[in-house]
C-alpha cells in the first residue's frame, strides 16, 4: 500500500512539472520597438546650393564694336552704372538726323496751328461770301420789282454761290493742313523716340546693384544683343533652395530657422525660411522651401552645396514610435508596452506622421518598448516572451 501511494505521488510530480513546462512553451512571443526622441529618429538633412538672391545676364540691344569697358570682374555697381560702351556714331548722326526732321514737322504744325487759331486762311473767303450774299439780297428785291433784267439777277445769285464753294473750300483746306501737320509732327516724334533709344543702347548699364562675377567680352569685340556680355549678381543677400518630400513639408514653416552648413569649407552659419511653394512640383512631387541666409554670410559661399537641418531648441517630449505599434478600439489609439515580461495596455494620443513612424505626444516616454508583433493575441496583464527589440 505505502509502496502504491509512493508511485502515486511521483507521477502526479511528474505530471505536474511537464505541464509546467508546456505552459512556459506556450509564452506569447513578441517583437518590441524603443520609442525614441524626435532627435534620435534620423533627422532630415536637405541639401542645396548657395545662390545670391537674384542674378541678370547682361546683354547688349544693339549692335556694333565696344569701345570702352570701365568694369571687371568682382566690381561692385550700383543700378544704371555704365559696364561697357558699345560704337555709337551711326546711331549718333541718325539721332541728329530725327531731331532735324522732328524740329521741322514740329514748326510746320505751330504755323497750321497758328493760322486755324487766327483764322488767317478763312477769313478772306468769309468776307467775300458775305459781300456776294449781300449784292445778292439787293439783286432779289430789285428783280422782283422789275428794276433788273433776269441775267443780272442769276448773275449775282452765281456770284453768291461760288463765294460759299470758295469759302467751304477755305475751311476745309484750314482744318486738313492742321491735322496734316499734327500728324507728320506725332510721327517725327516717334521717330526720334525711336532712334534716341537705339542711341542710348550703345552704352550699356546694369539693371541691379551687385557685383560683376564675370565678364565675357573685351574691348574691340564684336557684340549683338544674342550675345551674353556680363553676369552680375545681387550679393546682398543668400538663399538656398531646398527640395522637401510631401510628407515632412507641414513640419516646415515661414520663418523657422535653419542650420546651413558647407562641409567643403567646415563652416556654417544660420538662414530663416522666407518661402515655401504653394504646391507641389507635378513631376516630383517635392516641395521647393527657400531659405534666406543671415547677414553674416560671405559672398564666398555663392555656388557651394550646403547642407540644412531644423534648428530647433525648444524641449521635445514627444517621442516615435513604428506606425504598426498602434492600435485602436473604443477607447481610442493604444499600445502594448512591455514591462517586466508582461503587456500593459496604454492609451497614447498621436501627432504627426513622419516616414513610417508616428509622434506620440502622451502616453509614452522614451526608451519605453512597444510591442511591434506578436505569436498571439494580447490582453492587458499577460505575460510575454520578447525575442527582438528594434
Amino acid at each position: 500500500m505505502r509502496k502504491l501511494i509512493t508511485g502515486f505521488m511521483a507521477t502526479a510530480m511528474l505530471v505536474g512539472l511537464l505541464t509546467g513546462c508546456a505552459g512556459e512553451s506556450k509564452q506569447t512571443e513578441v517583437t518590441v520597438a524603443v520609442a525614441k526622441s524626435g532627435k534620435d529618429l534620423s533627422s532630415m538633412v536637405w541639401q542645396g546650393t548657395v545662390e545670391a538672391l537674384s542674378s541678370v545676364d547682361v546683354m547688349p540691344n544693339s549692335n556694333g564694336k565696344i569701345l570702352e569697358i570701365p568694369v571687371k570682374q568682382g566690381d561692385h555697381i550700383n543700378a544704371g552704372d555704365v559696364l561697357f560702351q558699345v560704337d555709337n556714331q551711326d546711331a549718333g548722326l541718325q539721332l541728329e538726323q530725327a531731331k532735324a526732321g522732328y524740329q521741322a514737322a514740329e514748326a510746320a504744325f505751330k504755323n497750321a496751328e497758328k493760322a486755324s487759331q487766327q483764322n488767317t486762311s478763312v477769313r478772306p473767303a468769309e468776307i467775300a461770301f458775305q459781300t456776294a450774299r449781300d449784292n445778292f439780297s439787293r439783286m432779289e428785291a430789285l428783280y422782283s420789282g422789275g428794276a433788273i433784267s433776269q441775267a443780272e439777277y442769276e448773275g449775282a445769285k452765281a456770284q453768291m454761290d461760288s463765294a460759299s464753294v470758295q469759302l467751304q473750300a477755305a475751311r476745309n483746306g484750314q482744318t486738313g493742313n492742321y491735322e496734316v501737320t499734327k500728324a507728320q509732327m506725332d510721327s517725327a516724334r516717334a521717330s526720334l523716340d525711336i532712334v534716341q533709344k537705339k542711341y542710348d543702347d550703345c552704352m550699356v548699364t546694369s539693371p541691379i546693384s551687385g557685383m560683376i562675377t564675370d565678364v565675357f567680352v573685351e574691348v574691340g569685340q564684336m557684340v549683338s544683343p544674342q550675345v551674353k556680355a556680363m553676369a552680375v549678381i545681387d550679393d546682398s543677400g543668400k538663399k538656398v533652395k531646398i527640395q522637401v518630400a510631401d510628407m515632412d513639408i507641414d513640419q516646415l514653416k515661414t520663418g523657422m530657422p535653419m542650420n546651413v552648413s558647407l562641409q567643403s569649407l567646415g563652416e556654417s552659419c544660420q538662414g530663416t525660411i522666407s518661402e515655401i511653394s504653394a504646391v507641389s512640383n507635378a513631376s516630383t512631387g517635392m516641395f521647393t522651401v527657400t531659405v534666406q541666409l543671415e547677414e553674416a554670410s560671405k559672398v564666398s559661399y555663392i555656388g557651394m552645396t550646403a547642407d540644412l537641418r531644423v534648428s530647433d531648441n525648444k524641449e521635445n517630449t514627444s517621442v516615435y514610435i513604428p506606425a504598426k505599434c498602434i492600435q485602436s478600439d473604443d477607447s481610442g489609439s493604444f499600445v502594448y508596452k512591455v514591462s517586466s515580461g508582461t503587456v500593459v495596455k496604454t492609451a497614447v494620443t498621436e501627432g504627426k506622421k513622419k516616414n513610417a513612424y508616428y509622434e506620440v505626444s502622451q502616453g509614452l516616454s522614451e526608451g519605453d518598448e512597444v510591442v511591434m508583433q506578436s505569436s498571439s493575441p494580447l490582453e492587458d496583464g499577460k505575460k510575454v516572451h520578447v525575442l527582438t527589440v528594434k
